[in-house]
């Protein structure tokens, strides 16, 4: 051909069949992992030395029969419950918040509502509310004068994203320890097999990776 064509012959790779089979099994294994290992990464678990238990407010009953027991077995002197506005059934009953709601539902299972603090955070707050009740909880301790280390008690695969967002909340020389209550409607290590499940691992990994590499306080 000569030195003016408009076209010419050029040699490319391409994959083959089996290329293609291996970055499937690639993907398969990939996934497997995934499906083992981002439960237990989300309900992490990782408690500090401290006389105080902070409970977040939006955690259902089995939860909060749960968080009666670890507070009488840890010798805790006083359970803080974070307390939002609720997104439904406000109208219908006497709580303004769900942190009032679980202080009133423990108090019936006969904890000692002596040992409870409620800390709710403005009505109006619509997002970043995790962090923002940690910025209440840490106001009170200061006001207070009570020592700024405390375990946190959530639900289930919330639990990592409560831990890192109650560390961005509290001083340097804070101690926040994470307990994750195991959530019995779904089984943990297999979660991927109900919508529970799925949206909860789902929407908690989401959650996650926003709030570790795009929110900033």
């Amino acid at each position: 051909m000569g030195r003016f064509s408009i076209a010419r012959k050029k040699e490319r790779w391409t994959v083959t069949w089996l290329g293609h089979l291996l970055k499937l099994l690639v993907f398969i294994i990939l996934l497997f992992i995934f499906a083992k290992t981002i439960h237990p990464f989300l309900a992490k678990t990782k408690t500090v030395e401290s006389k105080i238990l902070v409970i977040e407010g939006f955690i259902p009953d089995f939860a909060l029969e749960a968080s009666k027991s670890i507070f009488y077995e840890g010798q805790y002197e006083l359970m803080i419950i974070t307390g939002k506005k609720k997104l439904k059934g406000s109208y219908l009953d006497e709580f303004e918040n769900d942190g009032l709601q679980s202080a009133a539902t423990l108090a019936l299972m006969g904890f000692d509502t002596v040992n409870i603090k409620v800390i709710a955070v403005d009505n109006d707050i619509r997002q970043d509310r995790t962090y923002a009740t940690a910025i209440a909880v840490k106001e009170w301790l200061q006001k207070s004068g009570k020592p700024n280390t405390f375990n946190v008690v959530t639900l289930s695969c919330h639990a990592r994203r409560s831990f890192l967002l109650f560390e961005k909340a509290m001083e340097e020389d804070a101690g926040v320890g994470i307990i994750a209550i195991e959530d019995i409607r779904y089984d943990p290590e297999k979660w991927w097999k109900s919508s529970m499940g799925f949206r909860s691992v789902i929407d908690e990994t989401v959650a996650y990776l926003y709030a570790r590499f795009f929110f900033y306080p």
